[in-house]
């Protein structure tokens, strides 16, 4: 690989300070010090946050626009490429949501690769300047952090721009970059073992560690991390008994917490998130602009509403249902919306600009553990588990009595319900061989959303994209278009 080749970029400073396309420069030298990581707890912590403020900020890339707003923007137009989202209009995440944005010369290709890359490179100064047998418990924590998002990094990467696990275990997926760094597309078996070590290890160096605050990552999240890596190799029993322990102390959100808008990174259920306020976000590159459609932005009277099918397998008492339009147009806190809109993310902050990002809730981790506990063998568990959180949604829901594929099913489409919008359906399309089928009977879809892919299509992996085409030619084959 060319050393100038995009994933060996070294971002200057704590943050990426520039949006140009200028990535390619070699060697840009960093402001901190070599030898104060990895004995400096404060230093190394600098670094650390460094990451976290950058994934939760907006426009640093250089690509995608006002959709770039780091992580969050990322699961936000991954989870328009599903059936479930819907853009009524065509605007900012439109490229996803018809999917062109998967093309190699379209910038959106260049957005994840970009704001995952670079982010490794800088937890890998982390990882390589602290002793993994430190005893300073502060640099011990630090470290883990690095090596739980170094392991969630490439796991965004690998479901993006790669195939999914079981079957594929030999097909090109993403280059790693760790202890070294690939010229070339690493197999997904390579891939995901590498994920795995890391999350693994990351865990252990996590054990007893209490972090200040939900902007950071403790050991839930990396257990939560590594239960959704479980699910998608096929660990499924690995994947259950993880799930359960990442979500042990986390209470599930009432009535009122779940119609609340989630904006607040405090709210019971949040694991990780952003912490934000009108300084640290914009007005327009923001995801309340694109998904509040109660607020001033892009959504504003009503782009982003739910799938008609998801809506109706939503039972009468079920009170998510309440927070998107029926199936006709209808009045929510003083305004008239039409079918099907979605009132599920609101910025309720007094100045409407100010809400927090949430990235991880613990409610995923009881759908990872009931379908581990059903495709384990252990489907009575598997009902529990699901009966557990469906019927603090629905307090007249009845136990599941379903086995075999109709539970899974089950558990599939309660999960869409409760997650939806948060970036995991699209994902879970992949993962369990399902198509994209927008154009039925009575489709909600406008009319440039509306069409079918069918599984196994070439549609469903991003092609690399073509500034790191140009800078590494060793990475090819890229994916076919």
């Amino acid at each position: 690989m060319k050393k100038n080749s995009f994933i060996y970029m070294v971002v200057a400073g704590l943050m990426l300070s520039s949006c140009s396309k200028d990535y390619l420069n070699v060697d840009p030298q960093s402001t901190i010090n070599p030898e104060q990581l990895g004995s400096s707890s404060a230093a190394t912590l600098g670094t650390l946050k460094g990451v976290f403020a950058t994934l939760r900020s907006a426009l640093t890339t250089g690509y995608a626009g006002h959709e770039d707003y780091g992580h969050k923007g990322v699961l936000s137009v991954i989870d328009l490429m599903g059936n479930d989202v819907i853009m009524n209009n065509l605007n900012w995440g439109g490229f996803n949501y018809n999917y062109t944005a998967r093309v190699s010369t379209n910038s959106r290709s260049h957005y994840p690769w970009f704001t995952y890359y670079t982010q490794i490179k800088n937890v890998n100064t982390i990882i390589n300047s602290v002793d993994e047998n430190t005893d300073d418990a502060e640099l011990k924590a630090i470290r883990g952090q690095a090596l739980a998002l170094r392991g969630y990094f490439h796991f965004m990467l690998a479901r993006i721009y790669g195939p999914t696990f079981v079957g594929h275990e030999s097909d090109l997926s993403v280059p790693i970059n760790a202890e070294t760094l690939s010229a070339k597309r690493n197999t997904v078996g390579e891939v995901y073992a590498q994920i795995e070590a890391d999350l693994e290890a990351a865990v252990v160096a996590l054990e007893g560690y209490t972090r200040p605050n939900k902007e950071l990552l403790d050991q839930s999240v990396a257990q939560a991390f590594l239960a959704d890596v479980y699910l998608e190799t096929g660990k499924y029993a690995e994947a259950a008994s993880t799930a359960n322990a990442a979500r042990q102390g986390y209470t599930l959100l009432t009535e009122a917490g779940w119609k609340n808008g989630f904006y607040d990174i405090n709210q019971d259920e949040t694991m990780w998130g952003a912490d934000l306020n009108a300084e640290l976000t914009t007005f327009v590159a923001n995801f309340f602009s694109h998904f509040d459609n109660t607020n001033t932005g892009y959504s504003e009277g009503g782009n982003i509403a739910i799938d008609r099918r998801l809506y109706d397998a939503m039972s009468a008492t079920d009170y998510r249902k309440s927070m998107f339009q029926g199936a006709t147009s209808g009045a929510f806190d003083g305004a008239t919306y039409g079918p099907y809109i979605s009132y599920k993310f609101r910025d309720l902050t007094v100045d409407r600009v100010s809400g927090d990002y949430i990235y991880l809730r613990s409610a995923l981790l009881y759908y990872i553990e009931a379908e581990g506990l059903a495709r384990s063998g252990n489907e009575q568990g598997a009902r529990d588990v699901l009966y557990e959180i469906t019927v603090t949604r629905d307090p007249e829901y009845v136990k599941s009595s379903q086995g075999g594929q109709a539970l899974l099913a089950e558990i599939a489409t309660q999960k869409r319900i409760e997650l939806w919008g948060e970036g995991f359906a699209y994902f879970d399309l992949k993962r369990l061989s399902q198509p994209v089928q927008r154009d039925y009977s009575g489709t909600n879809h406008p009319a440039y959303g509306r069409f079918n892919i069918p599984v196994g299509d070439n549609r469903f992996l991003f092609m690399i994209p073509q500034a790191e085409l140009d800078a590494n030619p060793e990475i090819l084959p890229n994916n076919p278009q």
